[in-house]
């Protein structure tokens, strides 16, 4: 039976992600092929979700991903409570979501909570969130809570999934990044290239660090020069000064089909990203980034139509939407008009519930400067495994 039960949850998963399917499929057909590329494969967007058997089906991205100084048992002493939202598993099978000792998919299972029951978030991770659930105390995956949460108190708290930077600095030669702050720790796969900026949470025992795809990596400050604060309100220090930025990392020269372009596709869309926009200005992924063409720059990559991957101009401008999305939600006087994420699963290259996605008229990411000054976009990547976007208060290049 528990055959049956992951063939009807694969089933009922692939209509529900049909809509997306049929949508890049359309663009295909006018040879525009449509960006999505990050396929929301079965395996990354199963969720915690227990079926009747009671038998959690495990998110393998979200694996040991807990920050060092979160390692002890789950506590809330001395924390306050930041959201309230519901249960809201991706399986048509799911039930229940597992509260967990640690931020690891093979740890202890300290309680349960049913779909559609409320839990309070006291702490937010890349992959899990600390909560609370009728005296139980422990972590949940973020694959299993619903994104619109409730903030308790917004006059301190930001909105759910916002990601503020503290500093932006410039690679003095290629960087590993580390698992843990030390040389010793294993290292990701991913180099970054010398010249490019990071934005960086904090640093940590001589170590830069940042969001890494679903959780946190380490970088080496000794490698950085050029550091700049990011401002922490709309009244900078300079017009050279960040109020907001924005990091993601991705692979190259990986010797993949297709992965050379997606590379040439990041890099060009940084290009028509950095703009200065005035207020009340509008800006429309699709119409003004787009469209995704040779004409326009762009390159053969992966993206996905029909279920699949194939080549197709455009692909890997997704990151770059994604990226634009996290550093304009740290800014209040920002006003999203329309975002999608890729699908129940996310874009595994961020954390859980932080991608928007385009390509066609049902993705794309729109937004409005409702500031009552102009803002300076800056979008930056070299192709190097780093795509790094800034937003400065005016219009001073």
């Amino acid at each position: 039976m528990t055959g049956l039960r992951r063939l009807v949850a694969i089933l009922l998963f692939c209509i529900m992600i049909l809509p997306f399917i049929a949508a890049g499929a359309e663009d295909a057909a006018q040879d525009v092929a449509a960006p999505a590329e990050e396929k929301t494969l079965i395996q990354e967007a199963i969720d915690e979700g227990v079926a009747e058997e009671d038998l959690p089906v495990d998110d393998e991205q979200a694996v040991s991903v807990a920050d060092e100084n979160d390692m002890g048992s789950p506590s809330i002493q001395g924390l306050s409570p930041l959201y309230r939202t519901k249960i809201k598993l991706m399986t048509a099978t799911g039930n229940v979501a597992s509260i967990r000792y640690a931020q690891d998919t093979d740890s202890q299972v300290l309680g349960q909570v049913g779909k559609g029951k409320e839990v309070t978030i006291y702490k937010v991770y890349p992959s899990f969130v600390l909560v609370e659930y009728e005296g139980t105390v422990g972590y949940v995956l973020r694959t299993c809570i619903d994104e619109n949460c409730t903030v308790l108190d917004p006059s301190t708290t930001p909105p759910y999934g916002v990601m503020p930077m503290s500093y932006v600095a410039t690679l003095t030669e290629d960087a590993y990044v580390y698992q843990a702050p030390r040389v010793s720790e294993e290292i990701n796969p991913i180099i970054l290239g010398k010249g490019n900026r990071i934005a960086i949470i904090e640093f940590v025992n001589g170590f830069a660090k940042i969001y890494y795809w679903r959780g946190y990596g380490y970088v080496d400050a000794r490698l950085l020069t050029n550091m700049t604060v990011v401002a922490p309100t709309i009244d900078p220090m300079s017009s050279q000064t960040p109020i907001a930025a924005f990091s993601s990392y991705f692979a190259y020269n990986t010797g993949a089909e297709g992965n050379e372009g997606r590379c040439k596709n990041i890099v060009r869309s940084c290009e028509l990203m950095t703009r200065v926009m005035q207020p009340g200005e509008q800006l429309d992924f699709n119409a003004q980034i787009g469209p995704y063409k040779k004409s326009n720059g762009y390159f053969p990559a992966p993206v996905l139509i029909d279920g699949g991957t194939q080549l197709g101009y455009g692909g890997g401008t997704c990151q770059s939407s994604s990226t634009l999305y996290n550093t304009i939600r740290q800014l209040p006087g920002i006003s999203i008009l329309y975002r999608r994420p890729h699908g129940p699963g996310s874009a595994r290259y961020l954390p859980q519930h932080t991608d928007a996605a385009v390509g066609n008229v049902n993705l794309n990411l729109v937004f409005r400067n409702d500031y009552d000054f102009p803002i300076r976009i800056l979008a930056e990547s070299d192709g190097r495994g780093v795509l790094t976007i800034q937003i400065f208060k005016g219009d001073n290049a």
